[in-house]
């Protein structure tokens, strides 16, 4: 039972800390207030076996004792930083609060809860400013980040640029013919697969994009397709620049970003 709720607890966390969607592994949404519930209500009485959680939550007393009341994000495996962590950090110093990430561990111990740390200190930011402030803190400081008109992260939107007819779920992929003559010049790795590269760029408001840049690329473990790269990299964009998007949004609005799509190479 205990690895049944551990379990859930450590997804709970993890849906929490994205608030957004994530990459392709990115948990979707804010957990339901059901699963917030049960943390909060575990950690009133504690499992005397659970030394991981009795030990957060003293140190969690012992902050709160020295006048230190922290605004927790679960931080941990695959999934990434708050994309309006800078607003949120400023408004947390406006409150008496300090921003910090809760580590959590993708290995899950029988019987040991993560988070007790950041529940209990929810609880006391609850008591002090009334329910539901963390979550009118994190809208506030979207709101800000939207007003700064700053470039976000495409994989930090609540709807991702993407090609039209297509889905914002998953990462962006291309599939770039090359002709044969260079196909046959480039060698493939042990599974057969020739070279790929993941191509950055930027995007307006209106889905325009400029700035390409080289993200990344496999050689397919030969040395030698590596002197192809800057001939790839230059046909990769100008097959980009063929696709008009759709920008990214947040919030309802339309954000500058940026942005990645792999691009994998196949024979014309």
């Amino acid at each position: 039972m205990m690895k049944v709720l551990n379990t859930c607890l450590f997804m709970t966390s993890l849906l929490f800390a994205c608030g957004q969607e994530n990459r392709e592994e990115k948990a979707a949404s804010i957990p339901s207030d059901e699963s917030e519930t049960t943390l909060s209500a575990y950690i009133q009485q504690i499992d005397d076996q659970d030394s991981t959680c009795m030990k957060d939550i003293a140190l969690a007393k012992q902050d709160v004792s020295k006048g230190k009341i922290v605004f927790c994000s679960p931080a941990g495996f695959l999934f990434y930083n708050l994309r309006q962590e800078e607003q949120l950090r400023e408004l947390c110093r406006k409150n008496k609060l300090v921003f910090q990430y809760e580590l959590f561990s993708d290995v899950i111990y029988e019987g040991q809860t993560q988070g007790c740390y950041g529940a209990y200190m929810d609880q006391v930011i609850a008591a002090k400013f009334g329910s539901g402030f963390k979550e009118r803190l994190l809208a506030q400081a979207d709101s800000m980040l939207l007003a700064s008109n700053d470039t976000i992260n495409a994989y930090d939107c609540d709807k991702r640029p993407h090609i039209p007819g297509e889905s914002d779920e998953y990462e962006p992929r291309l599939l770039m013919k090359i002709p044969d003559k260079l196909r046959k010049q480039l060698k493939k790795d042990r599974d057969g697969y020739l070279p790929f590269m993941d191509i950055g760029f930027y995007m307006d408001k209106s889905g325009n994009t400029s700035d390409y840049f080289l993200n990344f690329f496999m050689d397919a473990d030969h040395e030698s397709n590596q002197k192809y790269e800057d001939e790839l990299f230059k046909m990769g964009v100008e097959k980009l620049k063929e696709i008009h998007w759709q920008p990214g949004i947040v919030n309802g609005q339309k954000v500058i970003t940026e942005n990645n799509v792999r691009v994998f190479l196949i024979a014309d």
